[in-house]
């Protein structure tokens, strides 16, 4: 399948290249229980209405070449992601505010997260849910509480890090929505798309050809817009993900930018710290 999917990228028929992965060995409904993020189409919403007045949208940002971004992660067999994307959104947020850049721990959430959060540890949860989680209770490092990659009793003792509250982005059109000026001039954010056709990608942009879905009902994975560019003309998001630094550019993806595709203009999230 690999190296069909191969020859097709080389003649130009798909947008990115495959590689072997750590889902090699499963199948694929083994791999789709990995992917626990449902997106809420009744959710409730914190939406702006984002004025980018006056706001200066570069051709391209990378947040992690300013310092932002901490080393991707590895969820490991949990379905932890949403957790990911949650402390990978506050990192990021703590260290435009005052210059600290602190790795957060996802386990808290996986462990502590959970009741009237209506979070679900490593059988999945939601970016918004987390957030309010750490609007109440802050949250400790990832030195302090280290990831286990399993459900455990909470061990809340304390915080490094506690947020005001958090801004869910209207889900409307990507061309017209404030996921473009936010990420340029806020930072990095939490998005969740559908990645059940991404276990074994290895470079290049993923865009519709993937046959990802763009419908919201289909969103099963958080992740972290961490920047924007172009290559070859084809505008592009650059995407943390949390199958470790193996997987993919570096455990990154490029998704194409201004199409909705595999959702990632849906739901999406930051922090107010």
């Amino acid at each position: 399948m690999i190296q069909e999917h191969n020859k097709k990228y080389e003649s130009g028929e798909v947008s990115y290249a495959m590689k072997v992965t750590q889902f090699a060995d499963m199948t694929q409904q083994e791999f789709l229980d990995l992917l626990k993020t449902q997106g809420k189409a009744d959710r409730p919403r914190n939406a702006l209405e984002f004025d980018s007045t006056g706001i200066e949208i570069k051709t391209a940002i990378d947040w992690r070449k300013k310092g932002a971004v901490t080393a991707v992660k590895d969820q490991g067999q949990c379905g932890s992601c949403w957790a990911f994307s949650a402390v990978g959104s506050i990192e990021g947020h703590l260290f435009l505010k005052n210059k600290t850049l602190i790795d957060l721990s996802a386990q808290e959430l996986v462990d502590c997260a959970t009741g009237k959060y209506e979070n679900l540890g490593c059988k999945g949860g939601l970016m918004d849910d987390a957030f309010k989680y750490v609007e109440d209770y802050g949250i400790q490092s990832e030195e302090s509480y280290p990831y286990e990659a399993i459900d455990s009793e909470c061990k809340r003792k304390g915080y490094a890090v506690k947020i005001k509250s958090f801004v869910d982005l209207k889900d409307e059109k990507e061309v017209t929505a404030a996921l473009l000026p936010v990420t340029a001039s806020k930072g990095p954010v939490s998005a969740a798309i559908d990645a059940s056709t991404m276990p074994f990608y290895s470079h290049g942009i993923v865009d519709k050809r993937s046959r990802c879905s763009s419908l919201l009902k289909d969103l099963d994975h958080g992740v972290l817009i961490v920047g924007y560019g172009s290559e070859d003309g084809v505008d592009y998001w650059i995407v943390k993900n949390s199958w470790g630094a193996d997987w993919g550019e570096h455990g990154y993806v490029r998704i194409k930018r201004n199409v909705n595709a595999c959702g990632i203009a849906l739901y999406n999230s930051y922090p107010v710290l």
